[in-house]
């Protein structure tokens, strides 16, 4: 095992997380931002290369092309990574302390490439969970800061995110922070949205947060219509919204438990809208009518 240790902090979701590896990464585009100079992390990540290493032989708990989960027998989990374009074979595992404030991947030596910049490396780390341990929740969104506060866009892939993101920057002048995976933090009664390095094909990723004025689930219509849904209406349709790692009753709680608050704190609207100036003035009329 190699003990050459090679140390990044990168701040997200208003966590600073620890890299610590036993190689030179390079730090992608879309995370130069993030970096950070502090000197206590709230959680490490700490990388490990082995010649060896041994795979669990249970059935997995869960599986898709990148890794597979099992139990770890002491009530937490491990992430097996495989190969999908070399017949699944295993490379790396990953386990995360109970307590969230460090996790360990384990490597092969033969299989270095795959943790060799800040994107691919952090495709190995449970980040989802990492930050549920600090009421941070990814939302699958456009976060846009305007005028009148923050505002996410949500919704399935194709819906319009990015086109209603865009028509708020061209007629309000507002700015786009993160185009596909927003963090959101739950802070005492109040949620802060943040970028991330995660922005999809918007290529928008910008390391700053504001309060959420709205939640705004789009639907594509021929015309454009807002409703104010019930809390129980939108903590359905924001958990449809969110990264859940199934396999894990804790985490699913964890996660029910903060969508349910942010569904109750955080004005939350279905609007069927058209791809034009129109949507946005019938979204704003409604902001402002807001106490």
């Amino acid at each position: 095992m190699s003990t050459l240790c090679h140390i990044s902090d990168l701040l997200l979701g208003g966590t600073v997380i620890r890299l610590e590896h036993p190689q030179s990464i390079l730090t992608t585009e879309n995370f130069w931002c993030f970096k950070a100079e502090v000197s206590t992390p709230d959680c490490i990540v700490t990388f490990r290369v082995y010649e060896k290493l041994s795979w669990p032989s249970a059935e997995p708990l869960f599986a898709n092309f990148a890794f597979s989960v099992y139990p770890d027998g002491e009530g937490g989990y491990i992430r097996l990574y495989h190969d999908h374009k070399e017949g699944d074979r295993p490379y790396a595992i990953g386990r995360i302390a109970p307590d969230g404030r460090s996790e360990t991947v384990d490597y092969l030596a033969d299989s270095a490439e795959f943790f060799s910049e800040t994107q691919n490396t952090f495709s190995h780390i449970a980040l989802e969970e990492l930050l549920l341990h600090r009421d941070r929740i990814i939302l699958h969104a456009s976060f846009i800061t305007a005028s009148l506060g923050g505002i996410l866009f949500s919704g399935p892939s194709g819906v319009g995110k990015s086109t209603q993101a865009g028509l708020w920057e061209r007629f309000e002048g507002a700015r786009q922070i993160n185009g596909d995976r927003p963090i959101l933090g739950r802070e005492g009664d109040r949620w802060i949205a943040y970028g991330s390095p995660y922005a999809g094909s918007s290529r928008c990723h910008v390391n700053e947060s504001c309060p959420v004025r709205a939640i705004v689930l789009l639907e594509q219509g021929p015309e454009n219509s807002l409703t104010r849904l019930t809390v129980g209406q939108a903590f359905h349709r924001l958990f449809a919204q969110t990264t859940v790692n199934s396999w894990n009753p804790w985490f699913v709680e964890r996660v029910c438990d903060l969508v349910s608050h942010l569904a109750a704190s955080v004005p939350v609207y279905c609007l069927s809208c058209t791809p034009d100036r129109r949507a946005v003035e019938t979204l704003k009329t409604a902001l402002k009518g807001e106490k």
